[in-house]
């Protein structure tokens, strides 16, 4: 049975562009536009993996690492970022110290991923 993996990016063409690497890859996915639904979609899904954007407009990827770590501890959490201003470094660093497993900086390329999601 394939891993379900949630992409939450409120970029439509990064989560499709993930989520078509990820099927080629075997797994399943479940994309998320609004980082407000985060919660409910993974107390309703069984996800093995986060695939979480840092910068967003409603609720920021740092928040949502830190939500999920809190509430589902064993789900394995990949950051991506571009950086917005100020480049993918800081928000990355910041990721990794809330938690993520792995941090990938946009774009995203297909060997990173395959080696994040493990």
């Amino acid at each position: 049975m394939a891993r379900l993996v949630c992409i939450i990016d409120d970029d439509e063409l990064v989560r499709a562009k993930l989520s078509l690497d990820l099927k080629a890859m075997g797994f399943d996915t479940l994309e998320i536009e609004d980082s407000r639904q985060v919660r409910g979609i993974l107390a309703t899904h069984p996800v093995d993996t986060v695939v979480v954007d840092i910068v967003m407009p409603e609720k920021d990827g740092v928040e949502l690492i830190s939500e999920i770590r809190e509430g589902w501890p064993n789900v394995r959490i990949i950051a991506v970022s571009a950086g917005g201003r100020v480049g993918p470094k800081l928000y990355l660093e910041l990721a990794r110290q809330m938690g993520a497993n792995a941090c990938l900086s946009k774009p995203v390329q297909t060997e990173q991923l395959r080696a994040a999601v493990g």
